[in-house]
């Protein structure tokens, strides 16, 4: 089980992007390994059509985005361009996505509670960097922060209870009958974007959908069960949401790294790189000066 900020909120109050990330084909092993470290940016899938990266970033505002794209970003060895689209409202993402594996009785939700809504506070965010795996027991993140037991328990239960918080249950894409992972860009006339999103989000393959800026103002990830359901699921766009133009389409390569979880092959978790919005980029090691092309270090499954 992974912990993060509750996307949908975050993108309300801070800053939410996803960045397309053009490389030299040397380069891209090497730019995996950087990014995925980097504790802000929560995703990174390998792509087909005109991309090689595809980045899902949380920041707590326009600034820090600017510095990870201008800065950060531009340190990356065969870099030959980005591309990015903030993200104005986020209709659905992942924690709401369901396998269907259990009847509607036995699903567990915990939907904020009612009153003000809640900041991010510096205890709050204590808490989410100790965190790393949302099974931990208060006592051990206890042991990572300055407050006992049950004041980490009652934060928790706070940053929970006020929709700051997500806890979602991984499971290895593979294995799941949905093997397929693919990226939908879209247009929409303004007055249709909201029900047409809203729409969106009721079909069982979207697992993302978002409005961003720029020209294509919708972008919706998707769990798809085979290669030819892209085509298949494009008609049923069509017919079912008229305002919806497809503009573009990429196919997941390999998804590297989701919402914090670094990925093998197979779709396995093997490391864990906690999503901190505020962290600094100084804490990374970006290993300046490395030729494109250099060897990535892989990170292997520990021994079971």
């Amino acid at each position: 089980m992974i912990a993060y900020p509750e996307v949908r909120r975050w993108a309300q109050d801070h800053c939410n992007a996803f960045i397309e990330v053009d490389l030299q084909p040397t380069a891209r092993a090497y730019a995996v390994e950087v990014l995925s470290r980097v504790p802000q940016i929560a995703s990174i899938s390998i792509v087909s059509s005109g991309r090689d990266l595809f980045l899902t970033v949380l920041t707590p505002d326009l600034a820090t985005l600017s510095r990870l794209v201008l800065e950060k970003l531009q340190q990356l060895p065969g870099l030959r361009g980005t591309r990015t689209h903030a993200v104005t409202t986020v209709y659905g993402e992942g924690n709401q996505w369901r396998l269907d594996a259990l009847s509607p009785q036995h699903r567990v939700s915990s939907p904020p509670k009612a009153g003000n809504r809640p900041v991010w506070k510096d205890d709050y965010r204590e808490v989410l960097r100790a965190l790393g795996d949302g099974r931990s027991p208060a006592a051990d993140i206890a042991a990572r922060t300055a407050g006992s037991g049950s004041t980490v328990r009652r934060r928790l239960n706070e940053m929970i209870g006020g929709g700051l918080l997500s806890l979602r249950c991984e499971v290895a894409q593979p294995i799941t009958g949905w093997p397929v992972a693919a990226t939908f860009w879209a247009r929409v006339p303004p007055n249709e974007l909201h029900r047409t999103a809203t729409a969106l989000t009721e079909l069982p393959e979207v697992r993302l959908c978002a409005a961003t800026t720029g020209a294509d103002n919708l972008v919706m990830t998707l769990w798809l069960r085979s290669l030819g359901d892209v085509q298949r699921l494009e008609a049923e766009l069509a017919a079912k949401l008229p305002a919806l133009s497809l503009t573009d389409r990429a196919v997941t390569l390999h998804a590297a790294k989701r919402m914090g979880c670094l990925l093998d092959d197979t779709g396995r978790i093997t490391d864990v790189v906690p999503i901190d919005p505020w962290a600094s980029f100084s804490n990374t090691d970006d290993r300046r000066g490395q030729p494109a092309g250099a060897r990535a270090v892989v990170v292997r499954s520990p021994p079971s």
